[in-house]
Order: structure tokens, then sequence, then C-alpha cells
């Protein structure tokens, strides 16, 4: 185990997704679908709040060829819940190139619901599934209740 003292302070931590132009608001307007808070909106950035002590935020980046798609996991006590809560909202409908999977069990023994917003991100919207998988991580030393 790597000794953490070393590292200086870090007061915040959140993913940037990085969108082009064409994809930029119907990016912001997706995640306010999802229902995801905007709690501040700088014009070429935007910052999402989680709800459980996270934040991400939607940034808009010229000269991109395209959005620089890359996978964002939400860790989830139900999938099927989640697969429920989006569907009705009809997102993929609303907003071109989004697509909703059916919930699947990976290999690795997590249920997975994949989502791709209109920039091509990933959502990973996951649960342990798996008995190990769900003794394992539900004993994780880096959760906090």
């Amino acid at each position: 185990m790597s000794d953490r003292s070393q590292i200086p302070a870090i007061r915040d931590f959140k993913p940037f997704l990085g969108y082009a132009p064409e994809d930029f608001e119907s990016a912001k307007l997706f995640y306010e679908d999802v229902g995801f808070e905007k709690i501040w909106d700088g014009g070429d950035a935007c910052c999402f709040d989680t709800g459980i002590g996270h934040r991400f935020l939607v940034t808009l980046h010229h000269g991109l060829d395209r959005s620089s798609a890359g996978m964002m996991q939400l860790w989830v006590e139900s999938v099927d819940n989640w697969y429920d809560y989006l569907m009705p909202k009809q997102l993929d409908l609303k907003y071109p190139g989004v697509k909703i999977a059916e919930p699947t069990v990976a290999a690795w023994g997590w249920r997975i619901l994949y989502v791709w917003d209109p920039g091509g991100w990933l959502l990973h919207i996951a649960e342990p599934h798996s008995e190990e998988n769900k003794a394992f991580f539900n004993s994780a030393p880096w959760i906090s209740e």
C-alpha cells in the first residue's frame, strides 16, 4: 500500500466531460433531464451535483473533432430501478446519439446498465451482482455510509 501522507492535500475531485460545440448544449440538457442538479453554469463549463457529495463538469472544448468520449461509473443500489427511471424519459428519442441498453450481468459479476449520452460518453450504471462482489464491495474500506 502506498503512503498517502506524502501527497499534497487535495480539496476536491471531479471528472470533466469534454464536448465539441455541436454536442455541448444537448449534453447539459441531457444531464438535467437525467435528474442531476446543475449548480452553476459559466458558459463554457457547468457543474452538476450527483446528490451524494460528488460533482462533475460538462465542458465545451473548441477544436475537438468530436466530443472526447469516455466513461463515468455510477454505483447504484439497483440497476433495474435506474432503468425503470430512465426509460419513460425517452432520452434516446429526445437527444441524437443517446442509447440505453437493457441491463445485463457482466462476466466479472456486476449488473450493468449502459447509457450513452449525446456526445458519446458512456454512463456505466452498475451494482455488484455476484455474491463474491456483493461481499467484497459491501465491506469496502473506501466506502463511507
